[in-house]
């Protein structure tokens, strides 16, 4: 069972957008200021809750960014944080088109949060606290690929690809409930949720669930994983083998991608071979579980196939679906040698997986 918790007032915050339908020029500007500076105004008698905006377009032309973030800082009041919104589009020749065409960059938020952090200190706001508050590789509600492996490895490729660049980074959305459709008659549907809309997890649902799992304290990360621990001899750590979209993707529209063959969207199925050496850790015998989500384990899209897409399922079919999508789960022991602990892992392509390493009494 999965809830939101509610959210203590003093920890709510409030972000105040740019209409995304205008570029961001001086009357824009002149609108939105006077729309901040009297929210501020009438918000900073009640409460402290944290203000900010201006939800920016990655797209923007750079300098647009940073003059209207200059301008920002001639104002009465200046942003707790600075918002913008980040979805893998390129923006069209035209300008008037904001999402003409998908990027090819599998790096594509690493890049626009490194290029958003660097004209902000231009703009001398290096400082502001920097969220993404959308982000997303889609906004298609009808792309598979949102349902798919692939989507879990994607989203913990990201945030390790994120960590400690940015203060926040909010996937967009939670649900395939706010996509349904008169045509949303089926269990899928290419949704953007991590849940699917009978509330059942979707491997990047599971991304979540895993990172979730993750120990308070940082040990460190690479390019596949990250080290977490409690500091009482146990460790968590969270993996990924995401492999780049192809040229096959690219030259499909996202609501064609076909379902039963995913994996033409992909160059290789690769495995990952992992080796993990943890030092200056306390000796003696560890019990290492491992959780994996991969098509045949936690893949909602992949159980569904096995059942021929069938669209007519009754509640007791959807209760299947809930018992079997769930990670698989193997558990091992493991010794050290002195105080050094040695193991390794191996990945099936777009496989996500976390690893749970306590010490036994």
């Amino acid at each position: 069972m999965y809830s939101l918790k509610r959210i203590a007032p003093e920890n709510r915050r409030i972000e105040i957008w740019l209409d995304e339908r205008k570029e961001p020029g001086k009357n824009t500007q002149k609108e939105y200021f006077e729309w901040f500076n009297h929210a501020c105004r009438v918000i900073r008698r009640y409460s402290t809750m944290e203000i900010g905006g201006y939800g920016i377009r990655v797209d923007y032309e750079d300098m647009q960014i940073v003059d209207f973030l200059k301008e920002w800082k001639n104002q009465e009041y200046q942003p707790d944080y600075l918002s913008a919104i980040c979805f893998a589009y390129e923006r069209g020749e035209n300008k008037m088109d904001y999402y003409a065409k998908r990027s090819l960059d599998n790096e594509f938020l690493l890049h626009k949060i490194q290029t958003m952090k660097k004209l902000a200190g231009k703009a001398g706001m290096g400082e502001v606290k920097f969220y993404i508050t959308e982000w997303n590789l889609s906004i298609s509600d009808r792309n598979y690929i949102n349902d798919s492996c692939f989507k879990g490895a994607y989203v913990i490729k990201n945030i390790l690809d994120a960590y400690g660049k940015i203060d926040e980074l909010d996937y967009f959305l939670g649900s395939d409930h706010v996509a349904e459709y008169f045509d949303s008659n089926a269990l899928l549907s290419g949704s953007m949720g991590l849940l699917s809309k009978d509330n059942i997890l979707k491997p990047a649902g599971f991304a979540y669930d895993f990172l979730k799992r993750l120990y308070p304290h940082y040990i460190g990360h690479g390019e596949n994983y990250l080290i977490s621990t409690n500091r009482h001899h146990a460790y968590g750590i969270i993996c990924h083998n995401q492999k780049p979209l192809n040229y096959n993707y690219y030259f499909t529209d996202e609501n064609q991608i076909d379902r039963e063959h995913i994996w033409k969207y992909f160059d290789d199925k690769d495995k990952l071979e992992l080796h993990f050496t943890l030092n200056r850790v306390e000796r003696g015998e560890y019990q290492m579980k491992v959780y994996r989500v991969n098509e045949k384990s936690g893949s909602i899209l992949d159980i569904w196939a096995e059942l021929g897409y069938e669209k007519e399922l009754s509640r007791d079919d959807i209760k299947y679906f809930r018992r079997v999508c769930e990670p698989k789960l193997t558990m091992q022991k493991c010794e050290t040698e002195k105080d050094v602990l040695k193991f390794a892992v191996s990945l099936e392509a777009n496989e996500i997986v976390f690893i749970k390493l306590n010490k036994l009494l």
